[in-house]
């Protein structure tokens, strides 16, 4: 006997349509969170009154760019 899945209650369509349909009424989304049971789709928008910052620390890391990457000139044998 195989064991089959439970039919999909959402698509990925839909959470597609929610987040497209939030930004385009000019909302910011902070998360999106779906409940696969109900087919719960709730998008939590970020509140602008909130003063915490999550700062990432690579953020602001100095980054080498390869170009300028010093290399050691060749000297001519002599």
């Amino acid at each position: 006997m195989t064991r089959q899945r439970a039919p999909s209650n959402f698509r990925q369509t839909d959470v597609a349509r929610a987040i497209k349909a939030a930004k385009g009424s000019g909302l910011d989304i902070a998360k999106v969170e779906v409940d696969p049971r109900t087919a719960k789709i709730t998008l939590v928008m970020k509140d602008d009154t909130s003063t915490e910052i999550e700062v990432n620390p690579f953020d602001e890391a100095p980054v080498i760019d390869p170009a300028r990457k010093n290399r050691k000139a060749k000297r001519p044998c002599t």
